[in-house]
């Protein structure tokens, strides 16, 4: 006895589902931060390669993950930068404990004698 051919094909195939909006942003702030991630290793071989990889992953995969991640990074880019400007703001706050003060007139007259 013959067997007859299916009517319908088995297998559906469906057109690829369009990427939206939200997921295209998803996708350039995990590229962002993976890249910063990398950047921030120290390492420009591998290992930084493979810490921007596994951020990317984790950020694009879990939204959790993509919270923690980039939590983690904003964190440590406003720790930095509050120790840059700490560090910054010990610098100019030096006391000035001369005897004498010095006239602004004084002192740019001072520094146009020495620079020539």
């Amino acid at each position: 006895m013959k067997k007859k051919a299916p009517s319908a094909p088995l297998v559906t195939i469906r057109p690829p589902k369009k990427a939206g909006l939200l997921r295209k942003a998803a996708r350039i702030g995990a590229t962002l931060v993976a890249t910063r991630v990398a950047a921030s290793t120290g390492k420009k071989g591998a290992i930084g390669l493979l810490a921007g990889m596994g951020a990317k992953r984790i950020i694009t995969r879990y939204p959790v993950g993509a919270l923690v991640v980039s939590g983690a990074y904003l964190a440590g880019t406003l720790f930095e930068t509050k120790r840059e400007l700490d560090r910054k703001k010990a610098a100019k706050l030096l006391p000035d404990r001369s005897a004498t003060t010095v006239r602004i007139e004084d002192a740019r007259a001072r520094k146009a004698r020495i620079k020539g």
